[in-house]
């Protein structure tokens, strides 16, 4: 139910941007929940006559709630065989007809007049390919390493419909995965719960989809080589000013404040390349080897190979650049 300060919150955004499109292809970012999504939308963000929708099919949130489509999560699983529903949502998105979806009006990066579209999400990974198509998209796909995305989350809200599902039963997990991923779920430790959410939620666009013109680009090599990640990026997506970027990489998210007071502290320090280092090696010491291996082994159980043991950055093949930085002891 709508309180007043939703409602005016609607109301305002429903008169806070003029949208035109432009012949630009909109941009689909999609990643894990915790996985700095929210930082590299703002970067994405920072060129002019962009807007953003964020976590547009996030069912907690009161306006997806308001689209009165998708009310819960099993709504955007692919059991509920709503793909025309989903992608009519976002082709209407793109068209600015829902405008109560909006970006709030003080919100960072936000616009009067917009010509392009940036959607951060986080679910709907079965439809990536029919979004990119149907929807005229070029998809960026946010990486960032399980364990620390995994430490950051408190909830998995989709991992008991992940385990359910018959439609990744009947098509990408077979009956003796299935029972380990089972075994986790019932005696495994919070973190162990929480990678297995994580290989669900990644399983398809890494292994399945047809990602050969996508974006790969991930949370520790545009901390670790920001310039070059941005140059990538804006190549990629055709923009036109990096240092707009640059200057973005470098500004705290607007949902910092729901990170640990590790984080925090760790951001006021004024040394930047300390800074980006800790940000990428901070979980090390939160967790044993042991720990370390078993969320491994659920990787293997996966057969994702996008991190490896004992590296804090994706393995080469997912990598923008040969000179980010490899190994653990040069950092």
């Amino acid at each position: 139910m709508l309180n007043l300060r939703n409602t005016i919150t609607f109301f305002l955004k429903s008169f806070s941007n003029y949208h035109t499109r432009s012949d630009k292809k909109d941009i689909f970012l999609f990643a894990t929940p915790r996985g700095g999504s929210t930082w590299v939308m703002e970067i994405l963000a920072s060129q002019t006559a962009l807007k953003y929708y964020d976590e547009p099919f996030n069912v907690r949130r009161m306006n997806v709630q308001k689209t009165k489509l998708f009310q819960s999560w099993q709504d955007i699983m692919p059991e509920s065989n709503n793909t025309e529903t989903i992608i009519t949502y976002i082709q209407s998105l793109q068209n600015n007809n829902y405008k109560f979806m909006n970006p709030p009006p003080f919100r960072k990066h936000h616009r009067f007049y917009t010509n392009r579209s940036i959607f951060k999400i986080h679910e709907i990974e079965h439809l990536v390919n029919e979004i990119q198509t149907q929807c005229n998209g070029s998809i960026v796909y946010l990486l960032r390493h399980p364990i620390p995305t995994t430490l950051s989350r408190n909830v998995y809200p989709r991992l008991e419909l992940f385990i359910n599902s018959k439609y990744y039963q009947d098509n990408y997990i077979s009956s003796d995965q299935l029972k380990e991923i089972k075994k986790i779920y019932s005696k495994g430790n919070d973190l162990q719960k929480g990678i297995v959410s994580w290989c669900y939620e990644n399983l398809i666009p890494l292994k399945y989809a047809k990602n050969d013109d996508w974006l790969f680009v991930s949370y520790e090599e545009i901390l670790l080589n920001s310039e070059k990640s941005c140059k990538s990026m804006a190549d990629y997506l055709k923009f036109d000013d990096i240092n707009k970027m640059m200057e973005a990489i470098n500004i705290p998210s607007t949902n910092i404040k729901m990170s640990n007071t590790d984080t925090l502290k760790i951001m006021q320090s004024r040394d930047n390349v300390e800074r980006k280092k800790a940000l990428v090696t901070k979980w090390k010491n939160k967790i044993s080897t042991d720990d370390e291996r078993a969320c491994f082994d659920i990787l293997g159980l996966f057969d994702l190979d996008v991190y490896s043991f004992n590296r804090y950055i994706p393995t080469d093949k997912y990598l923008l650049h040969s000179d980010t930085i490899l190994q653990n002891n040069e950092l």
